[in-house]
Protein backbone atom coordinates (compact mmCIF):
# COMPACT_ATOMS: atom_id res chain seq x y z
CA UNK A 1 0.00 0.00 0.00
CA UNK A 2 1.49 3.34 -0.97
CA UNK A 3 1.89 6.07 1.58
CA UNK A 4 -0.75 8.41 0.14
CA UNK A 5 -3.37 5.67 -0.07
CA UNK A 6 -2.76 4.71 3.54
CA UNK A 7 -3.10 8.27 4.81
CA UNK A 8 -6.48 8.60 3.15
CA UNK A 9 -7.76 6.09 5.69
CA UNK A 10 -6.97 8.54 8.48
CA UNK A 11 -8.25 11.85 7.17
CA UNK A 12 -10.00 12.74 10.43
CA UNK A 13 -8.03 14.36 13.23
CA UNK A 14 -6.92 11.64 15.61
CA UNK A 15 -6.58 12.09 19.36
CA UNK A 16 -2.90 12.43 20.25
CA UNK A 17 -3.30 10.68 23.55
CA UNK A 18 -1.73 7.28 24.01
CA UNK A 19 -1.28 5.68 27.42
CA UNK A 20 -2.20 7.22 30.76
CA UNK A 21 -0.99 7.65 34.29
CA UNK A 22 -1.56 4.64 36.52
CA UNK A 23 -5.12 4.76 37.87
CA UNK A 24 -7.22 2.75 40.31
CA UNK A 25 -9.78 0.40 38.78
CA UNK A 26 -12.25 -2.24 39.92
CA UNK A 27 -14.20 -5.04 38.25
CA UNK A 28 -13.09 -7.09 35.28
CA UNK A 29 -13.90 -7.52 31.61
CA UNK A 30 -16.98 -5.49 30.64
CA UNK A 31 -17.41 -4.38 34.28
CA UNK A 32 -13.96 -2.81 34.62
CA UNK A 33 -14.16 0.88 35.59
CA UNK A 34 -12.10 3.57 37.27
CA UNK A 35 -12.64 4.37 40.95
CA UNK A 36 -10.97 6.59 43.57
CA UNK A 37 -8.76 5.20 46.31
CA UNK A 38 -9.00 6.82 49.74
CA UNK A 39 -6.03 4.95 51.18
CA UNK A 40 -3.25 4.68 48.56
CA UNK A 41 -1.49 7.85 47.44
CA UNK A 42 0.39 8.46 44.21
CA UNK A 43 3.16 10.47 45.87
CA UNK A 44 5.41 11.16 42.89
CA UNK A 45 5.49 10.81 39.10
CA UNK A 46 8.59 10.74 36.89
CA UNK A 47 7.81 10.16 33.20
CA UNK A 48 10.29 10.22 30.32
CA UNK A 49 8.99 9.99 26.76
CA UNK A 50 11.43 9.36 23.92
CA UNK A 51 10.19 10.08 20.40
CA UNK A 52 11.90 8.14 17.65
CA UNK A 53 11.82 6.16 14.47
CA UNK A 54 10.12 2.79 14.45
CA UNK A 55 11.91 -0.45 13.50
CA UNK A 56 11.12 -0.08 9.78
CA UNK A 57 11.28 2.68 7.16
CA UNK A 58 8.54 5.28 7.64
CA UNK A 59 6.18 4.67 4.75
CA UNK A 60 2.71 5.39 6.12
CA UNK A 61 1.85 1.80 7.01
CA UNK A 62 1.49 0.55 10.58
CA UNK A 63 4.87 -1.27 10.60
CA UNK A 64 6.51 1.91 9.32
CA UNK A 65 5.15 4.22 12.02
CA UNK A 66 7.41 6.31 14.22
CA UNK A 67 6.95 5.50 17.88
CA UNK A 68 7.16 6.85 21.40
CA UNK A 69 8.85 4.95 24.21
CA UNK A 70 7.83 5.59 27.81
CA UNK A 71 9.64 5.10 31.11
CA UNK A 72 7.38 5.88 34.08
CA UNK A 73 8.35 5.80 37.73
CA UNK A 74 5.73 6.15 40.46
CA UNK A 75 5.98 6.23 44.23
CA UNK A 76 2.87 4.69 45.78
CA UNK A 77 2.11 4.88 49.50
CA UNK A 78 -0.41 3.00 51.59
CA UNK A 79 -1.63 5.68 54.01
CA UNK A 80 -3.62 3.26 56.16
CA UNK A 81 -2.81 0.81 58.93
CA UNK A 82 -4.51 -1.99 56.97
CA UNK A 83 -3.44 -4.25 54.11
CA UNK A 84 -4.62 -2.92 50.76
CA UNK A 85 -5.23 -4.80 47.51
CA UNK A 86 -5.80 -2.62 44.45
CA UNK A 87 -6.27 -3.07 40.74
CA UNK A 88 -3.95 -0.75 38.83
CA UNK A 89 -4.85 0.23 35.28
CA UNK A 90 -3.11 2.01 32.40
CA UNK A 91 -5.74 2.97 29.80
CA UNK A 92 -4.99 2.96 26.08
CA UNK A 93 -6.40 5.75 23.94
CA UNK A 94 -4.65 5.44 20.58
CA UNK A 95 -5.84 5.28 16.99
CA UNK A 96 -4.87 1.59 16.97
CA UNK A 97 -7.06 0.58 19.92
CA UNK A 98 -10.04 2.89 19.50
CA UNK A 99 -13.04 1.53 17.69
CA UNK A 100 -11.90 -2.11 17.83
CA UNK A 101 -14.16 -4.90 18.93
CA UNK A 102 -13.40 -6.47 22.33
CA UNK A 103 -10.88 -9.27 21.86
CA UNK A 104 -10.93 -12.80 23.20
CA UNK A 105 -9.12 -13.29 26.50
CA UNK A 106 -6.43 -15.45 24.91
CA UNK A 107 -5.51 -12.53 22.64
CA UNK A 108 -4.78 -10.22 25.58
CA UNK A 109 -1.15 -11.30 25.71
CA UNK A 110 -0.62 -10.21 22.11
CA UNK A 111 -1.27 -6.58 23.06
CA UNK A 112 1.04 -6.81 26.08
CA UNK A 113 3.82 -8.11 23.82
CA UNK A 114 3.06 -5.66 21.00
CA UNK A 115 3.56 -2.68 23.29
CA UNK A 116 6.36 -4.34 25.29
CA UNK A 117 4.38 -3.41 28.40
CA UNK A 118 6.19 -4.14 31.69
CA UNK A 119 5.09 -3.20 35.22
CA UNK A 120 7.46 -3.99 38.10
CA UNK A 121 8.71 -2.80 41.47
CA UNK A 122 11.49 -3.91 43.80
CA UNK A 123 9.46 -6.96 44.88
CA UNK A 124 7.69 -8.23 41.79
CA UNK A 125 7.26 -8.13 38.04
CA UNK A 126 3.51 -8.11 37.57
CA UNK A 127 1.33 -10.27 35.38
CA UNK A 128 -0.41 -7.75 33.14
CA UNK A 129 -3.72 -8.34 31.39
CA UNK A 130 -5.15 -6.32 28.55
CA UNK A 131 -8.88 -5.65 28.83
CA UNK A 132 -10.78 -4.35 25.81
CA UNK A 133 -14.48 -3.60 26.15
CA UNK A 134 -17.31 -1.44 24.87
CA UNK A 135 -17.72 1.46 27.32
CA UNK A 136 -21.16 2.89 28.01
CA UNK A 137 -21.83 6.08 26.11
CA UNK A 138 -21.25 9.24 28.10
CA UNK A 139 -19.39 7.59 30.96
CA UNK A 140 -15.95 8.86 29.98
CA UNK A 141 -14.55 5.39 30.58
CA UNK A 142 -11.66 4.06 28.53
CA UNK A 143 -12.34 1.07 26.31
CA UNK A 144 -8.89 -0.52 26.52
CA UNK A 145 -6.83 -0.90 29.70
CA UNK A 146 -3.68 -2.73 30.82
CA UNK A 147 -4.42 -3.99 34.36
CA UNK A 148 -2.63 -5.79 37.17
CA UNK A 149 -3.08 -6.32 40.92
CA UNK A 150 -0.88 -4.93 43.70
CA UNK A 151 -0.80 -5.66 47.43
CA UNK A 152 0.31 -3.11 50.03
CA UNK A 153 1.17 -3.87 53.63
CA UNK A 154 0.20 -1.26 56.24
CA UNK A 155 2.03 2.03 55.62
CA UNK A 156 4.06 0.43 52.84
CA UNK A 157 5.69 2.47 50.04
CA UNK A 158 6.20 0.82 46.64
CA UNK A 159 8.29 2.21 43.78
CA UNK A 160 6.51 1.14 40.62
CA UNK A 161 8.18 1.26 37.19
CA UNK A 162 6.15 0.98 33.99
CA UNK A 163 7.75 0.75 30.54
CA UNK A 164 6.06 0.51 27.16
CA UNK A 165 6.19 1.70 23.58
CA UNK A 166 3.43 2.69 21.20
CA UNK A 167 3.28 3.90 17.58
CA UNK A 168 2.80 7.63 17.19
CA UNK A 169 -0.66 8.47 15.87
CA UNK A 170 -0.81 10.17 12.50
CA UNK A 171 -3.18 11.30 9.78
CA UNK A 172 -4.10 13.93 7.23
CA UNK A 173 -5.75 17.03 8.68
CA UNK A 174 -7.10 20.36 7.44
CA UNK A 175 -4.59 23.12 8.13
CA UNK A 176 -7.17 25.79 8.97
CA UNK A 177 -7.31 26.96 12.58
CA UNK A 178 -11.06 26.51 12.42
CA UNK A 179 -11.86 23.09 10.96
CA UNK A 180 -15.41 24.21 10.15
CA UNK A 181 -14.15 27.09 8.01
CA UNK A 182 -14.67 26.61 4.28
CA UNK A 183 -11.49 26.91 2.15
CA UNK A 184 -11.14 30.05 0.07
CA UNK A 185 -12.27 30.06 -3.53
CA UNK A 186 -9.74 30.19 -6.32
CA UNK A 187 -6.15 28.99 -6.26
CA UNK A 188 -5.79 29.09 -2.48
CA UNK A 189 -8.79 26.87 -2.05
CA UNK A 190 -6.87 24.00 -3.68
CA UNK A 191 -6.89 20.89 -1.51
CA UNK A 192 -3.13 20.36 -1.54
CA UNK A 193 -2.59 23.85 -0.03
CA UNK A 194 -5.11 23.23 2.76
CA UNK A 195 -4.22 19.71 3.85
CA UNK A 196 -1.30 18.72 6.03
CA UNK A 197 0.02 15.71 7.87
CA UNK A 198 0.05 15.50 11.66
CA UNK A 199 2.11 13.11 13.75
CA UNK A 200 1.58 13.07 17.48
CA UNK A 201 2.32 11.52 20.83
CA UNK A 202 1.03 12.26 24.29
CA UNK A 203 0.39 11.23 27.83
CA UNK A 204 -2.88 11.37 29.76
CA UNK A 205 -2.43 12.59 33.32
CA UNK A 206 -6.06 12.67 34.47
CA UNK A 207 -6.18 9.04 35.58
CA UNK A 208 -3.52 9.92 38.17
CA UNK A 209 -6.21 11.82 40.06
CA UNK A 210 -7.87 8.56 41.12
CA UNK A 211 -5.40 8.09 43.99
CA UNK A 212 -5.74 9.57 47.49
CA UNK A 213 -4.80 13.27 47.69
CA UNK A 214 -2.60 15.25 45.33
CA UNK A 215 0.73 14.19 43.84
CA UNK A 216 3.55 15.74 45.87
CA UNK A 217 5.86 16.10 42.86
CA UNK A 218 5.56 15.32 39.17
CA UNK A 219 7.94 15.70 36.27
CA UNK A 220 7.27 14.93 32.62
CA UNK A 221 10.15 15.00 30.12
CA UNK A 222 9.81 14.58 26.36
CA UNK A 223 13.06 14.01 24.45
CA UNK A 224 12.51 15.57 21.05
CA UNK A 225 15.87 16.71 19.68
CA UNK A 226 17.04 13.50 18.01
CA UNK A 227 13.55 12.82 16.61
CA UNK A 228 13.31 16.31 15.11
CA UNK A 229 16.69 15.93 13.43
CA UNK A 230 15.47 12.68 11.88
CA UNK A 231 12.06 14.24 11.08
CA UNK A 232 13.83 17.05 9.21
CA UNK A 233 15.72 14.58 7.02
CA UNK A 234 12.91 12.07 6.63
CA UNK A 235 10.28 14.28 5.09
CA UNK A 236 6.82 12.88 4.41
CA UNK A 237 8.08 9.36 3.70
CA UNK A 238 11.14 7.12 3.59
CA UNK A 239 9.54 4.77 1.09
CA UNK A 240 11.98 3.84 -1.65
CA UNK A 241 10.74 5.21 -4.98
CA UNK A 242 12.28 2.35 -6.96
CA UNK A 243 9.92 -0.08 -5.22
CA UNK A 244 6.79 1.79 -6.32
CA UNK A 245 5.02 1.33 -9.62
CA UNK A 246 5.02 4.32 -11.95
CA UNK A 247 1.27 4.73 -11.32
CA UNK A 248 1.67 4.70 -7.54
CA UNK A 249 4.62 7.08 -7.72
CA UNK A 250 2.68 9.52 -9.91
CA UNK A 251 -0.27 9.38 -7.50
CA UNK A 252 2.00 10.03 -4.53
CA UNK A 253 3.79 12.96 -6.18
CA UNK A 254 0.49 14.58 -7.18
CA UNK A 255 -0.64 14.47 -3.54
CA UNK A 256 2.77 15.34 -2.08
CA UNK A 257 4.78 17.39 -4.60
CA UNK A 258 6.97 18.60 -1.73
CA UNK A 259 8.76 15.71 0.00
CA UNK A 260 10.62 17.81 2.62
CA UNK A 261 8.14 20.52 3.57
CA UNK A 262 8.16 23.27 6.16
CA UNK A 263 6.83 21.90 9.48
CA UNK A 264 5.85 23.18 12.90
CA UNK A 265 5.64 21.73 16.40
CA UNK A 266 2.79 22.38 18.83
CA UNK A 267 3.13 21.56 22.53
CA UNK A 268 0.45 21.48 25.24
CA UNK A 269 0.03 22.41 28.01
CA UNK A 270 2.08 25.56 28.49
CA UNK A 271 4.52 26.05 31.32
CA UNK A 272 7.23 23.74 30.00
CA UNK A 273 10.91 24.61 29.88
CA UNK A 274 13.70 23.58 27.53
CA UNK A 275 16.08 20.94 28.86
CA UNK A 276 18.94 19.07 27.25
CA UNK A 277 17.50 17.08 24.35
CA UNK A 278 13.91 18.18 24.78
CA UNK A 279 11.36 19.84 27.05
CA UNK A 280 10.00 19.33 30.55
CA UNK A 281 7.08 20.10 32.87
CA UNK A 282 7.64 20.16 36.66
CA UNK A 283 4.89 20.38 39.30
CA UNK A 284 4.47 20.43 43.06
CA UNK A 285 1.26 19.50 44.88
CA UNK A 286 -0.04 18.34 41.49
CA UNK A 287 -3.65 17.48 40.70
CA UNK A 288 -3.40 15.50 37.44
CA UNK A 289 -5.69 16.84 34.74
CA UNK A 290 -4.30 18.26 31.47
CA UNK A 291 -2.75 15.79 29.00
CA UNK A 292 0.73 16.19 27.56
CA UNK A 293 0.47 16.65 23.78
CA UNK A 294 3.25 16.90 21.19
CA UNK A 295 2.14 17.44 17.60
CA UNK A 296 4.19 17.80 14.42
CA UNK A 297 2.43 19.32 11.43
CA UNK A 298 3.90 19.23 7.94
CA UNK A 299 2.64 21.91 5.55
CA UNK A 300 2.51 21.76 1.72
CA UNK A 301 5.25 24.39 1.37
CA UNK A 302 8.83 23.72 0.24
CA UNK A 303 11.73 24.07 2.65
CA UNK A 304 14.38 23.07 0.09
CA UNK A 305 15.09 24.91 -3.20
CA UNK A 306 15.19 21.62 -5.14
CA UNK A 307 11.48 21.06 -4.42
CA UNK A 308 10.20 24.44 -5.63
CA UNK A 309 9.71 23.25 -9.22
CA UNK A 310 7.24 20.38 -8.49
CA UNK A 311 5.47 22.59 -5.94
CA UNK A 312 4.93 25.47 -8.37
CA UNK A 313 3.93 23.14 -11.21
CA UNK A 314 1.26 21.56 -8.99
CA UNK A 315 0.05 25.03 -7.99
CA UNK A 316 -0.20 26.19 -11.60
CA UNK A 317 -2.30 23.14 -12.45
CA UNK A 318 -4.97 24.42 -10.03
CA UNK A 319 -5.39 27.74 -11.88
CA UNK A 320 -8.29 28.35 -14.20
CA UNK A 321 -7.75 29.67 -17.75
CA UNK A 322 -8.77 33.22 -16.75
CA UNK A 323 -6.66 33.47 -13.62
CA UNK A 324 -3.58 35.71 -14.12
CA UNK A 325 -0.57 33.52 -13.42
CA UNK A 326 1.81 36.31 -12.46
CA UNK A 327 -0.55 37.71 -9.83
CA UNK A 328 -1.25 34.26 -8.36
CA UNK A 329 2.47 33.44 -8.25
CA UNK A 330 3.13 36.71 -6.42
CA UNK A 331 0.51 35.74 -3.85
CA UNK A 332 2.05 32.27 -3.60
CA UNK A 333 5.48 33.80 -2.95
CA UNK A 334 4.02 35.89 -0.13
CA UNK A 335 2.35 32.81 1.37
CA UNK A 336 5.61 30.87 1.30
CA UNK A 337 7.37 33.83 2.96
CA UNK A 338 4.68 33.71 5.65
CA UNK A 339 6.06 30.36 6.83
CA UNK A 340 8.89 32.50 8.21
CA UNK A 341 6.42 34.87 9.88
CA UNK A 342 6.20 37.58 7.20
CA UNK A 343 2.61 38.78 6.87
CA UNK A 344 1.54 39.15 3.21
CA UNK A 345 0.64 42.56 1.82
CA UNK A 346 -1.79 41.07 -0.71
CA UNK A 347 -5.31 40.88 0.86
CA UNK A 348 -6.11 37.40 -0.50
CA UNK A 349 -2.77 35.96 0.61
CA UNK A 350 -3.13 37.66 4.01
CA UNK A 351 -6.60 36.18 4.48
CA UNK A 352 -5.32 32.72 3.56
CA UNK A 353 -2.38 32.68 5.99
CA UNK A 354 -4.46 34.18 8.82
CA UNK A 355 -6.64 31.06 8.66
CA UNK A 356 -3.70 28.63 8.78
CA UNK A 357 -2.64 27.05 12.07
CA UNK A 358 1.02 27.13 11.02
CA UNK A 359 1.16 30.94 10.66
CA UNK A 360 2.90 32.85 13.45
CA UNK A 361 3.58 36.51 12.55
CA UNK A 362 7.04 37.94 13.19
CA UNK A 363 8.01 41.57 13.73
CA UNK A 364 11.28 41.15 11.83
CA UNK A 365 10.76 40.22 8.19
CA UNK A 366 13.96 41.66 6.80
CA UNK A 367 15.72 39.67 4.08
CA UNK A 368 18.82 39.50 6.24
CA UNK A 369 17.18 37.13 8.71
CA UNK A 370 16.39 34.55 6.03
CA UNK A 371 18.69 31.59 5.48
CA UNK A 372 20.33 31.09 2.09
CA UNK A 373 17.96 28.18 1.46
CA UNK A 374 14.88 30.30 2.23
CA UNK A 375 16.13 33.08 -0.05
CA UNK A 376 16.65 30.61 -2.89
CA UNK A 377 13.17 29.13 -2.46
CA UNK A 378 11.62 32.60 -2.82
CA UNK A 379 13.93 33.47 -5.71
CA UNK A 380 12.86 30.39 -7.67
CA UNK A 381 9.20 31.38 -7.31
CA UNK A 382 10.12 34.88 -8.49
CA UNK A 383 11.66 33.34 -11.64
CA UNK A 384 8.32 31.67 -12.44
CA UNK A 385 6.53 34.97 -11.73
CA UNK A 386 8.85 36.89 -14.07
CA UNK A 387 8.33 34.32 -16.84
CA UNK A 388 4.55 34.61 -16.44
CA UNK A 389 4.73 38.41 -16.73
CA UNK A 390 6.71 38.17 -19.96
CA UNK A 391 4.00 36.14 -21.69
Amino acid sequence: MVFAAFLCLFCLLISPRSLADAGVFTGNGQDLHQITSKTVQLASIEVTIVLGRGPFLFDGTVPGMDRAEYLCKFELRNLSEQDQDIEVGFPVDSQFARGREPEAAEESGNWVLEYAFIARDDKATYHVNFVHRKPQAGTGEFSSVFVWSMHFSPRETRNLTVEYRIPMSMGLVPMQKDENLQPLSGAFGAEFLNIGQVEMAGYITSTGSSWAGNVESARFTVLTEAFEQYFNRRGVTEEIEAKQSSKDLAQFNSSFPVHHPYWIRQVKPGGWESVKGGLQWSYKDFKPNDPIEIRYYTTPFPRLPDEVVPFVKTFLQTLGPNQPRAAELDRLKQVVAATDGCEPTDPQARTFVSQQLWFSPSRDCSAGRLSSSQKEVLHKIEVYEAAAKSH
